[in-house]
Parts: C-alpha cells; structure tokens; sequence
C-alpha cells in the first residue's frame, strides 16, 4: 500500500517535554507514511524570555529529519494568530512559503493531524489542501493564558473543517459532542516497553523516594503538595521544568531535582523511585486534561498517588486518590497498608493495553476508514 503523506501541525517543538504530538508523528513515520512534524505556530505573542528561541527559529534550516526513523520537523516562520496584522501576513505572505516546503518535504494533499485550533492552523489546514483532516482535540484551549480572544470560535471552526474528531479525555469528549457528536475517545499512551524495564526490584514501602516529573509549570501543578511531600521525610525527586517562580524548592532539604532530560533517558532518572505524585490544581486548565504520564506511571508498576481530575476517576482502581497536601502525604504513609502485588500487575496490564503501538492502530485504523468511505 503507498501510505499518503502525514502533516502533524503541533502545539510544541519537537525538543519539548515528549508528548502526544511527537508520539503521533513518530509513530506515522515509522509505519512508512512520509511524516512532516510542524513545530508550534503559537498561540500568545512571546515574551522576552521566548525571544531566543524565536531567533533560533528563524535562524534553522528547515526541514530537517529526525533520528531513529522518526519524521522531518519544520520549524514555521509565522506570526502569533493574535493581532489581526500579523494574521494578513501570515495569510499572505508566510502561510503559502510555509506550505510550498511542506509539499516539497512530503508530497501534496496530505493527512493533517492538527492540534491548536488557532487561525493559524485553519488557514495553513486551506493553503495544504488535504485529503482528511483530524482534529486530535488534547486540552480545553480556552483557558490556556494569553490566547486569542477569538479561540472559541476558531475552534468551532476546526470542529466543523475536520473530518474526524478525537478527544485525550472523557470531559473534554464530552465538551465536543455538543457540537461534533461524530467525536471519539482517543486517551493516552504510553512506550511501554521502556518504562516496564523500571519494573523490578519492587518499590521500597514505605517509599523512600517520590517523584514527580513532566512540566511542573503554566499553573497546573500543586507546589503546596510537593513542597509537603518533601517536609514529611519523603526524598522528593523532580525531574522536568519547574516553574521558574518555585525554583526554590529545588534548593530545600530532601529535594533532588535533576532537571529535564530526554523523553528517551526517562527511565534512568526514574531508576530508584518507589511511588509517584501527580498533584494538579483543578480549574479551568486542569479540569479537562487526562496527564499525558499516568499510563507511564503505571507501566512502572509502582503505586500513583494523583489529584482527583475527573479523567482520573475512570482510573480510581489503579492510582490512589488525594486532595491537598495531608491527603497527599496520608496516601503515602498508608502504602503499606494499601498496596499489594496483585494491584501493582494490574497497573502494569492497563498500561499494556494502552501502550502507543495500540493507540496508533486505533488512529490509523479511523483514517483508514474515512479514506475508504470516500470511494
């Protein structure tokens, strides 16, 4: 079968925290479709910490492939889809270049995968003339900071432009059959394989070592329960960004922090944990998401102690619930008690079954399907 080009219009840079928009492209281009990564088009104006990067950006030769078998990633030249300004020249003037070197990367009409539903990405989804467009809808947008006041409605937009629909979480899936009831569930994975190598010698109870990682930033993370995690005798280890504001809890006893490394040296900083905290703030942000790390977590077989988000509860059997700081620390002091083997091998099965080799055949096989229905 000669497999169609793939166009992943992502919401990162490949170089950020390993997430469901480089799983999918990397995915797409070892099963033989020519795959082109799109970095970030944006979403706010940068601010001046952002600027280096911007230049770095502007300074690349584009495309470039990525290692491992993985897809050529282009770094786009636009401007932010906030002033209506800088949307004509993207419309006009750096949409059609960007289109021209994705077409010469890869081919014509391609598969898009789009994730930010900015202005950007709608016209960049015209200028592309695909043949299938799916909308793989990871966070409720319109509470991120700083987007543009018109999100909503570019969204809905997209909802209507996209052929297909696929939702992270049960709220957010929710949220989007109000206006594409044709939407499915599409939660996250996990490389299995590499974070079951963390699997033996069992965990220490009660744990020694806890750990956060991922990016403990942009005000989803709960730092009262971090910081309390730490002052009950618990060695914290972080492993991540961490909010320029609360680095100075990298400095307090009890505290590792090892910083951000890469997706594929995850396990290694990982090595010697003996149970995991995944302490988000519920609000606007939050409420929607399912944590791109849990099936990671589990894979481990180690215990999870998480904040009740509502994508949490349908996992209720396999992370240990907690509210706030004491609830927290209760959890972990209560892990002697509470775990068992025969809990640890079910968190392992149900990472399994959500590894991302089994998540990719359910996206391939939709698209597949919709390509066939057209004739």
């Amino acid at each position: 079968m000669i497999r169609p080009p793939v166009v992943v219009l992502s919401g990162v840079r490949w170089d950020f925290l390993w997430q469901r928009h480089q799983a999918v492209a990397t995915l797409f281009a070892r099963a033989g479709y020519p795959t082109v990564f799109v970095e970030t088009t944006g979403l706010a104006n940068p601010g001046p910490s952002a600027l280096p990067k911007v230049w770095a950006r502007v300074r690349k030769s584009p495309p470039s492939r990525a290692g491992d078998g993985g897809p050529t990633v282009y770094p786009p030249v636009v401007l932010p889809p906030t002033l209506r300004i800088f949307r004509a020249a993207n419309r006009r003037l750096l949409l059609p270049r960007v289109a021209r070197d994705i077409e010469e990367a890869v081919g014509r009409n391609p598969i898009v995968v789009a994730y930010p539903p900015t202005r950007t990405t709608l016209d960049l989804i015209s200028a592309l003339d695909p043949r299938l467009v799916l909308y793989d809808r990871a966070d409720d947008y319109e509470h991120f900071p700083h987007v543009p006041k018109d999100i909503a409605s570019t969204e809905r937009e997209l909802l209507a432009r996209a052929d297909l629909v696929s939702c992270t979480s049960k709220p957010l899936l929710a949220q989007t059959r109000r206006f594409r009831p044709d939407a499915s569930l599409s939660g996250p994975a996990v490389d299995y394989e590499r974070f079951a190598t963390l699997q033996e010698p069992p965990p220490v109870l009660p744990p020694r070592t806890v750990c956060f990682f991922g990016d403990a930033g942009r005000g989803r993370v709960d730092f009262d329960v971090l910081r309390a995690v730490a002052g009950a005798g618990f060695r914290l280890r972080l492993v991540g960004v961490l909010d320029p504001a609360e680095r100075h809890l990298a400095d307090r006893p009890n505290v590792e922090y090892r910083g951000e490394v890469p997706h594929w040296r995850l396990p290694e900083a990982l090595a010697g944990v003996d149970a995991f905290v995944l302490p988000y703030k519920i609000h606007g942000l939050t409420r929607a998401i399912s944590p791109a790390k849990t099936y990671e977590c589990l894979a481990t077989g180690r215990p999870v102690v998480a904040s009740p988000l509502p994508a949490m509860e349908d996992l209720s059997d396999h992370a240990y619930l907690a509210e706030g700081p004491e609830g927290f620390v209760e959890a972990l002091r209560n892990l002697p008690e509470t775990e068992t083997k025969a809990g640890g091998r079910a968190r392992e099965r149900l990472a399994r079954e959500n590894s991302w080799p089994v998540r990719f055949r359910e996206i391939e096989a939709s698209i597949l399907r919709a390509l066939r229905g057209r004739g």
